[in-house]
C-alpha cells in the first residue's frame, strides 16, 4: 500500500470531519484562554517540559505565548495521519479503507476531540501519543530497544496519560503474535521486553522530572504505598469505568455496545485457537495457562486504558486523559482484521464493523462542533448582558471591582446535544465553564470561561481558590473593592441556567 496514499486519505478526513468542526466554531477553551491572555510556559509545572519546549520553538522563544492556531491543531492532525501509516504498515494492513477505518480512532474518537479542540496542547499530545506507540509500531522495534524507552521517556514528557496507549499496543502485540503462531517462551520474553522498556522510562522520569511537578498534577499523581489503600483501587476502577458507561446515550448503546462486545471476544478466539493448535507440543500446565490467559488478555487491555492512573489516591477522570480509548478501539479492530485475514475469512465483516465505529465517531464530531459553535454564541450573548449590567452597577453603587462566580450554563443545542449523544462527558466538560474572577473597567471576558487569574483595574492578580463548589444555579457578583466580603450584590437566584440580569443591593455601611 502506498504510504503518501493512506497519509493523504487520513489527513483529509481528519481536516474535513474531525478538526474542521472544531475550528469552524472558534471556541476557546478555559486553560487556552489563561494562556492568550498572560501567555505563561506553564508545562514544565505540570510534568511536561518537552511540551514547554516544543511551543517555546514554535513561537520562536517569545516571552510570553500568543495564539498560533490552527498551526498546532492542523500539525498535530498530520502527526496522527502518519501514525496511522505507521501502524498499517506494522500489521501489514493492505486494503486502504481498513487502514483508515481502523487507525481513524486514535485521534477522532469522542474523547480525544477535546485534546484536538486545545490550541495549545492538541499537538504535544498528538506527539505524545506518536512516541508511546513508535517502540511498537517503528521498523525493527525489537532491534533498538534503548530507542523504544527512549521514546517513552518522551510521551511523558509531552503528556503522561499517552502512555496507556502503548500498554494497550502491548496486548495487541500479543494477540497478533499468537495469530501468527509465535511460540510462549517468545510470547513472554517480548513481553518482559515491554516491561523493561517502560520501567525504565518511568524510572528515568520520577528522578528527573517528577521533582519539579507542583500544583493539582501533584495532588492526583500520588500513588497509593500501603496494603490499606487496596479499597482505593477498587473505587478508582469502579468511578473510571462507570464514568465511561454513563458517558453514552442508550439508543448508542444498542448500537455499540454489541460490537464492543464482538471486537473483545476475538482476542479470546485468537488466544483459546492459539492454545490449543500446539496441545500436543506443549505441557499440559503451559495448555491451560494459555487458556486462563485467552480470557484475560480483553480484560488486561480494558484495564490498560486507565493504567497507571488506577493506582492514584485521588483518580482524576476527564474527556482529555482518555487516549487510550482511540487506542483500545483501534486495536480490537486490528486484531480482528488480523484475525480474519489469516484464517482467509472474508474482510467484508472487517470493513463493515469499522465502518460502523467510524461514521458514528464523524457524526459525534460533527455534532460536538456544531455544539461548540453554539455554546460560544450562547456565552458572547451571556457576556456581553453582563458587560452592560456591570456598567450600570458600576455608576450606580460605585463599585470598581467585581467577583463572577459561577457557571454559564448550556445553550439549547449544546443541552440537546447532551442528552442525546455518546461522549456526553466531552460535551459536559466543554461546556461547563466555570467563572471565577475579578474584573474592572475591561469587561470583555466577563464569564466567557474560567481562567485561574484575570487581571483587575488596579494591574494586579487574584488567584483563584477552591473551585470544587460549582453552583450550577447562577452567577453572583460581589464587590472585592476592599476584600471578599460575602457577597452584597448578588445575582437574583435561579433553580437552573444562567443569569440574565443583575439584581444587586446599595452595600450596607
Amino acid at each position: 500500500m502506498n504510504r503518501k496514499s493512506l497519509f493523504g486519505a487520513l489527513f483529509t478526513v481528519y481536516l474535513l470531519f474531525v478538526l474542521y468542526p472544531i475550528l469552524r466554531a472558534d471556541r476557546y477553551c478555559n486553560d487556552d484562554l489563561m494562556r492568550v491572555l498572560w501567555g505563561p510556559y506553564i508545562w514544565v509545572d505540570n510534568g511536561r517540559p518537552l511540551s514547554a519546549l516544543l511551543m517555546r520553538a514554535l513561537e520562536f522563544n517569545a516571552t510570553q505565548l500568543v495564539d498560533i492556531s490552527p498551526l498546532p491543531q492542523i500539525a498535530a492532525i498530520a502527526i496522527l495521519a502518519w501514525l496511522g501509516v505507521l501502524i498499517a504498515e506494522h500489521y501489514a494492513i493492505r486494503s486502504l479503507s481498513l487502514a483508515v477505518m481502523v487507525t481513524l480512532p486514535l485521534g477522532a474518537q469522542p474523547f480525544f476531540l477535546e485534546n484536538l479542540s486545545y490550541r495549545f496542547d492538541a499537538l504535544p499530545m498528538a506527539l505524545s501519543l506518536l512516541f508511546a506507540l513508535l517502540p511498537i509500531t517503528a521498523p525493527n522495534p525489537n532491534r533498538r530497544w534503548w530507542l523504544g524507552s527512549l521514546s517513552l521517556f518522551a510521551c511523558l514528557c509531552f503528556y503522561q496519560p499517552a502512555i496507556n496507549a502503548f500498554l494497550v499496543f502491548v496486548c495487541l502485540d500479543i494477540a497478533v503474535a499468537q495469530i501468527h503462531g509465535v511460540h510462549p517462551r517468545e510470547l513472554l520474553i517480548r513481553l518482559l521486553s515491554r516491561g523493561a522498556q517502560l520501567g525504565l522510562a518511568m524510572a528515568v522520569y520520577q528522578l528527573t522530572v517528577a521533582p519539579f511537578i507542583i500544583g493539582w498534577v501533584k495532588a492526583h499523581s500520588l500513588m497509593i504505598h500501603s496494603p490499606q489503600q487496596l479499597s482505593i483501587v477498587r473505587t478508582n476502577v469502579s468511578m473510571f469505568y462507570g464514568y465511561l458507561f454513563d458517558a453514552f446515550d442508550t439508543s448508542w448503546l444498542h448500537i455499540f455496545a454489541p460490537l464492543a462486545v464482538l471486537a473483545l471476544l476475538i482476542p479470546v478466539v485468537i488466544g483459546v485457537r492459539y492454545a490449543l493448535s500446539a496441545r500436543h507440543e506443549h505441557p499440559l500446565l503451559l495448555t491451560a495457562a494459555l487458556l486462563l490467559g485467552s480470557g484475560l488478555l480483553p480484560l488486561a487491555a480494558m484495564l490498560c486504558v486507565a493504567g497507571p492512573m488506577l493506582l492514584t489516591l485521588e483518580l482524576l477522570v476527564v474527556p482529555r486523559v482518555l487516549v487510550g480509548i482511540g487506542a483500545l478501539l483501534s486495536a480490537a479492530l486490528i486484531a480482528m482484521g488480523v484475525a480474519l485475514h489469516t484464517w482467509r475469512a472474508s474482510p467484508r465483516w472487517s470493513i463493515g464493523i469499522a465502518g460502523i465505529w467510524t461514521l458514528g465517531m464523524l457524526v459525534f464530531a460533527n455534532v460536538y462542533g456544531n455544539a461548540l459553535g453554539s455554546q460560544k454564541q450562547f456565552e458572547d450573548r451571556i457576556g456581553a448582558g453582563l458587560v452592560d449590567d456591570l456598567a450600570q452597577a458600576k455608576a450606580a453603587y460605585g463599585l470598581h471591582r467585581l467577583l463572577l462566580d459561577g457557571t454559564n450554563g448550556l445553550s439549547p443545542v449544546a443541552a440537546h446535544a447532551l442528552r442525546h449523544r455518546p461522549g456526553r462527558h466531552s460535551l459536559a466538560d466543554r461546556f461547563q465553564p466555570y467563572c471565577r474572577a475579578t474584573v474592572g473597567a475591561s469587561l470583555q471576558t466577563a464569564c466567557a470561561a474560567y481562567p485561574q487569574q484575570l487581571r483587575t483595574t488596579r494591574g494586579r492578580r487574584y488567584r483563584g481558590g477552591d473551585f470544587s463548589s460549582r453552583s450550577p444555579a447562577g452567577m453572583y457578583i460581589d464587590d472585592a473593592s476592599d476584600s471578599l466580603n460575602p457577597p452584597h450584590c448578588r445575582a437574583h437566584a435561579r433553580s437552573s441556567g444562567p443569569i440574565k440580569r443583575l439584581r444587586c443591593a446599595r452595600r450596607a455601611r
